[in-house]
């Protein structure tokens, strides 16, 4: 069963004005309300509307920069009126509920979408994430519970009890790899502020003591120095091979269906769908952590190039100039050019000449740009067309040996083209040279995407998965003047 897209599932649980307030010039007025209004309301989550309304003024008064729409009240003069119009666009928005209970009762309710909303904006504006001293706990429990003799065995578990654990452990390593995307969120905000530093020692600080001693580095210690790494690679495996296995998602799917009451075929097909996110999971973190060390490696390029900018290229005679000529416009701020005749100077230049550029002749000169050069090589114009023609021709030629993942589409689509079925070596021989390098792409591939724009999966099996130690006991088959192991493969 095809599961629903996720706008298909946002538009149905929340209106298309639920954004609206985040996209108008106001929306620090909307945010402020809706954080303001959930913390009085509190777990009961509902306010009287007077004071709701008494809230959004308050709001309203400590934003007057910011310019009102004509529907949020920007051509009424009485602030009552404003914090009314803006308390109806937070109803148009579904971010709050009118209730009236009686002629002289009325409440304010919060609506159930508000608060997962602001914790994501909070999420976004924080800029210390705690959870991260959390985080090598986190992976090292997954690692403790995945390594147990047997948790995933499906012949000595109970299926509620595999569902359990895999689920489980799915929540756990969602969390740790959400963490580990904040640290590249902190890393983000010290490159940011390593590009406005102001001085050599705030650049050396942000990079040897506030970079070195955050908790960002409390994740990096977690995967590089406690060995973690290496065994969330050996748990990745060990779960890529229960994923094949059909007794474990046999018993994953009772386990499924019966806690959830959902279908048969249904929890069979959601559960290699939760097999598979645990296996991407636990890849997952390596590859975030890799995107980390990069991120780190990046931002010590930019410190190092920031300091040598700072004290080399700029220098302090730039500084002290500027310093002194904003002096000079500040003591003579209002008085002209011609005044300054009489004035004593501040200085004599210790030279017998001196001669200040001002007009045209300060500005930069115009650089004359160079013709570009002619990297033709000489000799005979028929010799280069030819050579060209034959490095084209053993491109083109390269191009028709090497495998493709589309060329094994090709012959898997032409040798199954319905799904769910199976055939083998042994049933088909290929004719020529171009069928054995698409067989031989099959076994290099598991997906393709054909000319007309549709995905083919396969799947590759054999008895070389498991006489792989006894090579001579394998059967062969003849393809196109080769002996080819053989094996079966299976449309998806």
């Amino acid at each position: 069963m095809e599961l629903p897209n996720l706008s298909e599932k946002l538009l149905a649980s929340v209106s298309r004005d639920f954004f609206r307030p985040l996209t108008r010039p106001s929306t620090a007025i909307y945010v402020d309300c809706a954080e303001r209004l959930v913390d009085i309301a509190g777990e009961a989550g509902r306010i009287p509307h007077g004071e709701a309304l008494v809230l959004i003024r308050e709001i309203l008064t400590a934003h007057p920069e910011i310019v009102l729409d004509d529907d949020e009240g920007a051509t009424m003069r009485d602030a009552r009126q404003r914090a009314g119009q803006i308390f109806n666009r937070l109803c148009d928005a579904r971010w709050l509920e009118d209730q009236q209970l009686g002629l002289h009762e009325r409440w304010v309710l919060v609506s159930p979408g508000l608060r997962p909303l602001l914790r994501l904006l909070r999420e976004l504006a924080e800029d210390e994430i705690a959870e991260l001293k959390t985080f090598a706990d986190t992976v090292r429990g997954v690692c403790e519970t995945l390594e147990r003799p047997g948790i995933l065995d499906a012949r000595i578990q109970e299926p509620d009890l595999l569902r359990a654990t895999v689920t489980d452990v799915n929540a756990r390593l969602e969390s740790a790899i959400l963490q580990l995307h904040g640290v590249e969120k902190l890393i983000s905000l010290f490159d940011r502020r390593q590009r406005t530093s102001d001085s050599p020692a705030e650049t050396l600080r942000l990079l040897y003591a506030e970079f070195g001693a955050g908790q960002h580095m409390v994740c990096y210690d977690a995967l590089r120095r406690s060995g973690l790494l290496p065994r969330l690679q050996v748990l990745r495996s060990q779960v890529a091979d229960r994923r094949d296995d059909p007794l474990v998602r046999e018993r994953l799917a009772e386990g499924l269906a019966a806690h959830y009451h959902w279908e048969e075929s249904d929890a069979y097909h959601r559960a290699g769908k939760i097999l598979r996110e645990l296996e991407h999971r636990l890849a997952a973190i390596r590859l975030v952590a890799d995107a980390i060390d990069a991120r780190m490696a990046s931002f010590n390029q930019l410190s190092q190039q920031r300091y040598r900018y700072q004290t080399e290229l700029r220098g302090r005679r730039p500084e002290i100039v500027k310093a002194y000529c904003d002096a000079i416009n500040h003591a003579h701020d209002g008085s002209r050019l011609g005044a300054m005749r009489d004035v004593v100077p501040d200085f004599e230049p210790l030279v017998p000449e001196v001669r200040f550029f001002f007009g045209v002749e300060s500005l930069a000169r115009t650089r004359r740009a160079k013709l570009p050069a002619d990297l033709t090589f000489g000799g005979d114009s028929e010799g280069l067309q030819e050579s060209a023609d034959q490095t084209l021709e053993a491109l083109r030629e390269r191009q028709r040996l090497a495998l493709t993942p589309q060329r094994a589409a090709r012959l898997v689509a032409r040798l199954l083209p319905k799904k769910a079925k199976r055939v083998a070596t042994s049933d088909f021989s290929a004719a020529d040279l171009d069928e054995m390098l698409d067989l031989l792409a099959i076994a290099a591939y598991e997906s393709a995407i054909t000319a007309d724009g549709q995905r083919v999966r396969w799947k590759v099996d054999g008895p070389g998965k498991e006489a792989g130690l006894e090579p001579e006991s394998i059967p062969s088959d003849p393809h196109a003047g080769w002996k080819v192991d053989r094996f079966s493969i299976q449309r998806l």
